[in-house]
């Protein structure tokens, strides 16, 4: 998908890059070997431009110079290209917990397998351990997570392609909250274990603050929820590109489009067992 994205910069929008996708224009290579692309002259010269500035960031793997000539509500077209290296991140929040703006807890999943920051324990290290993410795929992160998380850590800085799934999914009709979008998606087997289906943001600060007192049981339900909400994102993530895929390209032909398998959470559980174990 990235390859046939003309959204490189101002002055082509929706329309005119589902006009070049109709007239055959599917891809990059398509306009560079000279297909007339019906743009004023101007406008054709940017966007040819653009368009080698784009096979080059590509090629040298730069994320971040990809996300800025993107409009920030297309960054989902990066995940094919840059999805190997995303993290999948939610974080919890306790409002007496003191330091790093009240964070209790960061879940993520990335190439090294799900992990938890706790605070009291390992909050510290996120910074560490966020070093070298392309690509951050969040669940209302653009409102919640991503600036407590940079009130918390003025040093971090998160990555510039950021996917923030409660917009994209609302694109695709799938509006309300992460849990309820996962129960109505049943296709994709994303339902929690049942000691988990009734708990939400309330009872996880609740579980968190037991946790601390030294109830374990409290802790590792607390830490099981918040790991899921990380895990699952990486499925809703693959599912959301693929229906946008289809989404954009149904009146397009041209359009060089390929289905992403969607990945399941068994992978990872036995990881998350063993974090869980170790609390």
């Amino acid at each position: 998908m990235l390859a046939s994205t003309f959204r490189l910069l101002r002055g082509v929008g929706s329309a005119r890059e589902q006009r070049l996708w109709k007239q055959g224009i599917g891809c990059w290579a398509d306009l560079l070997d000279g297909a007339a692309s019906g743009l004023p002259r101007a406008t054709d010269g940017a966007l040819r431009a653009a368009v080698r500035d784009a096979q080059d960031a590509r090629a040298r793997g730069d994320a971040e110079r990809l996300a800025r000539m993107l409009p920030p509500g297309e960054h989902w077209r990066m995940f094919d290209d840059f999805g190997d290296d995303a993290a999948y991140l939610d974080i919890e929040t306790s409002d007496d917990v003191v330091g790093h703006a009240g964070v209790s807890a960061i879940g993520i999943l990335d190439r090294r397998g799900p992990r938890i920051f706790l605070a009291g324990r390992d909050l510290d290290d996120f910074v560490d351990a966020a070093a070298g993410w392309q690509m951050l795929v969040t669940f209302n992160g653009l409102s919640y997570d991503v600036p407590i998380l940079r009130r918390a850590f003025p040093e971090w800085s998160p990555p510039v392609c950021h996917v923030d799934l409660r917009h994209v999914l609302s694109r695709l009709g799938h509006d309300g909250g992460l849990k309820s979008i996962e129960r109505r998606l049943v296709r994709l087997d994303l339902a929690r274990p049942a000691h988990l289906r009734t708990v939400d943001g309330w009872d996880a600060a609740w579980l968190f603050r037991r946790g601390r007192d030294g109830d374990r049981e409290a802790l590792r339900t607390f830490a099981e929820y918040n790991l899921y909400d990380a895990v699952n994102l990486r499925t809703l993530m693959a599912f959301a590109y693929n229906e946008l895929v289809d989404a954009e390209s149904a009146e397009a032909p041209a359009l060089r489009r390929r289905a992403l398998p969607v990945p399941g959470r068994g992978d990872v559980l036995y990881d998350v067992s063993k974090i869980l174990l170790a609390l």
